[in-house]
Parts: C-alpha cells; structure tokens; sequence
C-alpha cells in the first residue's frame, strides 16, 4: 500500500475510531458475510500497521470460513499477519490458496503480487533458490504492465535473498532499483524499508558511513510519522550500529526495547531482520556476561521516547 501523509492520516482516524471499526465488522460477518469479508479485505493492512494483528487475524480466519466476497484480498490479509506472527504453515496456506485463485481467475499485477508472497514464505524457511524461482515468476507476470508498480514487490524479494545470501553487491543494486522505483510511485513508507535494508547492506559491507547515513533517513522519517510497524525496526537497527560502535550497553538497551516490542504486538521482524536480531541478542549475551539480564530488563522497561534518543545517538 502507499504510505504518504494522507495514507498516514487515514490510519490515524481508524485508529480514533478502533472499537467502532471493530463491532462493525463482527457485526457484518454475523448478518452480511460478503459484506463482512470485502470489510476485512480493506482493513487488514489497517491491523497490520498499527499492532492490531491478533484482532485482525482472528476476523480475517472468519471472512476465510465464509468463502464469501473477494477472498484473494482476505486471503492476502490472512497470510501477512501469520506471516507477521511467525506462524508459517497458515501463511504458507493462505498464500497458496490466493495464488491458486488469481493464477486461474485475477490479473497479471496479482499474480506478480502472488509470487511475491510466496517468495516471502521460502525466505523464511531459508530456501533461497524457491525465493528467487518465486520474485522471478512474479518480476515475468509484472513485466510489460502498464502499472509499473507491480513488480514491486518482486523486486524487493529478489533483493532479499541477495541479502541473506551475502550477495551484498547485487543486494544493493536491487534495493537502490526499488528505492527509485518507489520514488516514482511514492510509496513514501516502502522507500523508508528500503533505506533499513541498506542499512545492513552497507553494514556488512563495510561502510560504517553510508550505514549511518541510511540509518539516520529512515529512523527520523519513521520517528517524525509514528510509524508504529517500522518503529521496533528502527530500535534494533540503532542497537545493532551500537554494537559495531562497541557500545554494547546502549546496543543491549536497544535490542531489548526492539524485542519487546515484537512480542507485545505479536510478531516477529521480517526474515533478514530475525537473523540480526538472533546474532545480536547472541553476541551481547557473550560480551555483557552477568550485565547481559540487567541491561535487557533495562532495555525492556524503556519508553519508547527514552529509546528514540537512544536510537538518536546511533544515528
């Protein structure tokens, strides 16, 4: 979805409005299934967003059950955020599903976006051949379209696995491909979750600097809108650079406050960013010794104010 200040405005007035939102969809799916489900398929990225996962997916499972309105967008809600929480065999299902549909029904943007998720389930599992074989079917469905933001999301998976692999030349060059790309579409909020990628990129790379530089676009942008999903990310990524700093006090504090977060919205970060998160929580364990407790129940007590100026001082 794009992210500009008007998609951030129109997240905001749900947000207002939560628990309306909420009995009105119970309320449609008990009286209006079809109803109901076209209601989950717009708000489902509502949920995502803003932390409400476990409230969405349970009425995403129910518009599923109905088998009434337009599943393939229940079904791309449905498999995100088990996606989101970590439970790959029901996005894995949903996903399969909603390909099967649009492969013999939707159009060819769906199909690429299909793909795309199809790639993400592989990326999770650490088949990195079944990602490329997937973002490449969906880059072949997208190409030649007149929507140029369809290959979007294939794009973003093929630079993916190009990260996770250590292929960090070509990673770059697919994730600069996707900035521009987003740039052009102005998708404010996916040119933002590019810049985290590079962060790393660069990172592993190398190029403390150009990581620094990365790190600091995306954490005030995110800081500066609220942005509730991309906020743990930014925590963990400022405690990571910590770390490399040799400031592992701080990067611990930061990495706690990262993963509190994921746990209190029921989710864990995206594939390349668990590795970071496990090899960090790893290295700080051997590095802080018997300080390693204290320093993570610190970090998991700290607002989130208090952690943005921790975060600050990465940057």
């Amino acid at each position: 979805m794009r992210a500009d200040p008007e998609t951030e405005g129109w997240l905001a007035r749900l947000e207002e409005r939560h628990d309306e939102l909420h009995a009105l969809v119970e309320r449609l799916l008990s009286d209006d299934p079809a109803a109901g489900a076209e209601a989950c398929g717009s708000l489902w990225s509502f949920w995502w967003l803003r932390g409400h996962m476990s409230e969405g997916r349970a009425l995403l499972e129910r518009a599923a059950a109905s088998r009434e309105g337009d599943q393939s967008e229940v079904l791309k809600g449905l498999g995100t955020i088990a996606f989101r929480q970590g439970d790959l065999d029901a996005a894995a299902r949903a996903f399969e599903e909603r390909h099967a549909l649009v492969e013999s029904g939707g159009s060819r943007a769906d199909l690429a976006d299909a793909c795309a998720d199809r790639a993400r389930v592989a990326l999770r599992r650490g088949d990195f051949a079944e990602v490329r074989r997937w973002a490449d079917l969906g880059y072949g469905a997208a190409e030649g379209l007149d929507d140029p933001g369809a290959i979007r999301l294939p794009l973003h998976m093929q630079a993916a696995a190009a990260r996770m692999e250590g292929r960090y030349d070509d990673a770059r060059q697919l994730y600069l491909r996707s900035i521009e790309l987003n740039e052009r579409l102005g998708n404010e909020l996916n040119i933002i979750g590019e810049n985290h990628n590079l962060f790393y990129v660069e990172l592993h790379s190398g190029n403390h600097e150009e990581a620094r530089r990365r790190l600091g676009t995306a954490s005030e942008w995110i800081f500066a809108h609220e942005n509730a999903y991309l906020r743990p990310y930014v925590f963990l990524d400022a405690g990571v650079l910590a770390l490399h700093d040799g400031d592992d006090e701080r990067s611990g504090r930061l990495v706690a406050c990262a993963d509190r977060i994921f746990r209190d919205t029921d989710s864990i970060p995206d594939p390349d960013d668990y590795v970071e998160l496990e090899n960090a929580t790893a290295t700080l364990r051997q590095r802080l010794g018997d300080r390693f407790e204290v320093v993570w129940a610190d970090g998991r007590g700290l607002s989130e104010e208090a952690a943005q100026e921790l975060a600050r001082a990465s940057g």
